[in-house]
């Protein structure tokens, strides 16, 4: 699709460049003999280009768009930043099928030579001024001021793009997204809140159950009371293990490491409260 995209765009600014070409040659007409009447017609053909020129970056711009939203849609699937690996292996390879649209020099030529000719047809109370060597000169025209518009809002839809391809740390695009993306972000999976609250839940039984009671629960079982230490450490010595196994097994599935973590929290604290009955100090350890 991506492909599709860039011909296309590629053939439009062939045809823009005609245009400008065409319309080039009639200019240099008129600057031998004026025509107040032709210089406005050609103006006004300048004008329907850079209208056209408006259409042509919206198009790359909704592109962009859909582009960001397919590498988001791709990094929520798989649970990393495949958009860091997407853009950044072709960012800047020669073949890459996104550098027209991170780089939009086609585009931006197509404007600066509609800025250029619009400022030559322009009477500048009748001198010759040059937007090169005045840079400070603005050309006062919609559809000039509509085409800067929309280079800037595309610039913006690609910039963190570009960002991932130059290894960027901040990426704009967290900051600011559109309303769309925001209701995306801000929904959440119920089952999923549920289970954090069930973990922390039974996490903090051991704070506030486990750790005052051990050295009561390990007398009752008929151990030493120095038994605590172990009771209370098994658990830390265990956090040891599974913090590397569930970093390791998150970065592929994050609901799966949950709901698994959530069943042994569960089953432990079943074990622990079942040793009492069954008098095992075994189950009470194993349990931890």
């Amino acid at each position: 699709q991506i492909e599709k995209v860039v011909l296309f765009l590629l053939t439009q600014q062939g045809h823009l460049a005609s245009r400008l070409e065409k319309l080039g040659q009639q200019r240099a007409i008129l600057t031998e003999h004026s025509d107040i009447s032709q210089v406005s017609q050609v103006r006004e053909a300048y004008r329907q280009v850079g209208l056209d020129l408006v259409k042509l970056l919206r198009f790359v711009d909704m592109n962009a768009t859909g582009i960001r939203k397919i590498l988001k849609k791709f990094d929520k699937r798989f649970g990393y930043r495949f958009t860091d690996y997407y853009v950044s292996t072709r960012a800047n390879h020669p073949y890459s099928q996104l550098q027209p649209i991170f780089k939009q020099v086609g585009i931006v030529a197509v404007a600066g030579a509609l800025t250029r000719n619009l400022a030559s047809l322009q009477d500048h109370q009748g001198s010759f001024i040059s937007i090169y060597d005045h840079p400070s000169i603005t050309l006062k025209d919609p559809v000039i001021e509509q085409i800067n518009n929309s280079v800037q809002k595309l610039t913006h839809s690609t910039t963190f793009l570009t960002f991932l391809g130059q290894h960027a740390m901040i990426i704009p695009e967290d900051v600011q997204t559109s309303s769309e993306d925001l209701v995306d972000d801000q929904s959440y999976h119920f089952m999923s809140l549920m289970l954090n609250l069930v973990n922390t839940f039974l996490y903090m039984v051991n704070t506030y159950i486990i750790v005052p009671t051990a050295d009561d629960y390990s007398v009752s079982l008929g151990a030493a009371a120095t038994v605590c230490g172990v009771i209370i450490g098994s658990m830390a010595v265990a956090q040891v293990f599974s913090s590397v196994y569930f970093s390791a097994w998150s970065n592929r599935s994050y609901f799966r490491p949950l709901v698994f973590s959530s069943i042994m929290l569960f089953s432990g604290n079943v074990l622990y409260a079942l040793a009492y009955d069954l008098n095992s100090l075994t189950v009470l350890i194993l349990g931890r």
